[in-house]
């Protein structure tokens, strides 16, 4: 019962965000329809929330009825304001200049600016993983946390190169959102933030584009 409020509220989040990109940013009839044309992808977020809550907001929303003033600053300004600038993040990119997707055809053929985006938004992960990873060890769970932090991308390389030429590999946003969000985990700032931006990046790519493919045949 202590998780049952954060659990709605976060839901709540959830849905909230991805009606807000579909019916506003993105001016649908219907602002529950993705990219896709349909309900199915906001279905298939709903019946995954249990379990996406249960590996990352779980550790670090604080319970609604401890301390209201409380929990609306941690909840609100350190989560539900940075997943909700998140949800602008075609803008952010249009107003920069920079464009990029995470196909390697497309990788390699990035300006300048893009390049300089993609190496610091690199470094800035590199520097968030690396402190996840000292406080992973810090409370014990360092081998389960690093297995499945490196196990994911592994076994998506080996799918990949089992599938040969005949498919490429597109890792949508959305991808990289929903893989990285439940890592931070952590009662702290940066993590808490960071899982909100993340979890904001892939919600709107969702509702934006829909729940595509990730293996594309090869033309």
């Amino acid at each position: 019962m202590r998780l049952a409020l954060p659990f709605a509220s976060w839901c709540a989040l959830l849905v909230g965000g991805f009606a807000y990109v579909g019916g506003v940013l993105c001016q649908r009839d219907n602002p529950l329809h993705s990219g896709n044309g349909d309900l199915t992808d906001l279905l298939v977020v709903l019946l995954l929330s249990p379990l996406f809550f249960f590996l990352g907001p779980r550790h670090n929303w604080q319970p609604l009825e401890s301390s209201s003033l409380g929990a609306l600053r941690w909840n609100g300004l350190c989560y539900a304001l940075p997943f909700l600038l998140t949800l602008h993040w075609e803008f952010v990119g249009e107003a920069l200049g920079v464009r990029f997707s995470l196909k390697a055809a497309d990788l390699g053929a990035l300006d300048g600016r893009s390049v300089v985006a993609l190496v610091t938004a690199c470094m800035t992960l590199a520097l968030l993983v690396a402190c996840h990873v000292v406080w992973a060890r810090r409370v014990g769970i360092l081998v389960p946390y690093l297995a499945a932090l490196i196990g994911i991308p592994i076994v998506i390389g080996l799918v990949s190169l089992g599938l040969g030429d005949a498919y490429y590999l597109h890792v949508h946003h959305y991808c990289v959102g929903a893989f990285l969000f439940p890592f931070f985990r952590f009662p702290r700032v940066p993590s808490f933030i960071a899982q909100a931006v993340f979890l904001g990046l892939a919600v709107e790519g969702i509702s934006r584009w829909g729940m595509d493919a990730v293996w594309y045949a090869a033309s």
